[in-house]
């Protein structure tokens, strides 16, 4: 008995595992291969918070868009400590094998940042003394619309 349930869970296991490569296949994305400049590339929604230090709460929306090259532009809206304004934003960014990398924001400095799944999402940090905060991204997919106008 002990050898049947042995035995089914090894089967289970490998035809799970399958199942993943398989998808990881489907997506083009290998985590054997890891990351590239070109794993950033397109539109991402944002959504920054954190505090700027001895001002006050900072949080904002928007889209930023990666040329897969190592450049990006960005607009957002930002609130900071009740005042709100519109920002666009440009700069650089190099990415590592393992899906680590850096930017550098125009104006605001050195951030650091992971790219997850596959390029979907990415979560950055400001590497500046004057703030403290994070920004998650999600990839704007170009999947199938499944709103209809009226």
């Amino acid at each position: 008995m002990k050898r049947m349930i042995a035995l089914t869970f090894l089967a289970a296991t490998l035809i799970s595992m399958g199942g993943a490569r398989a998808h990881a296949q489907a997506t083009g994305f290998k985590a054997s291969e890891g990351c590239s400049l070109a794993t950033l590339n397109g539109p991402y929604g944002l959504v920054l918070t954190g505090e700027v230090l001895n001002v006050g709460p900072i949080v904002a929306v928007g889209v930023s868009t990666f040329d897969g090259k190592g450049h990006f532009v960005a607009d957002q809206t930002l609130n900071l400590n009740g005042n709100v304004f519109q920002e666009p934003i440009t700069g650089t960014y190099t990415v590592n094998r393992n899906c680590t990398g850096n930017a550098d924001v125009v104006g605001a400095g050195p951030h650091s940042f992971v790219i997850v799944d596959g390029g979907k999402q990415m979560d950055l940090m400001d590497n500046n003394s004057t703030e403290v905060l994070t920004i998650h991204f999600t990839k704007i997919g170009s999947g199938i619309n499944d709103h209809h106008e009226d």
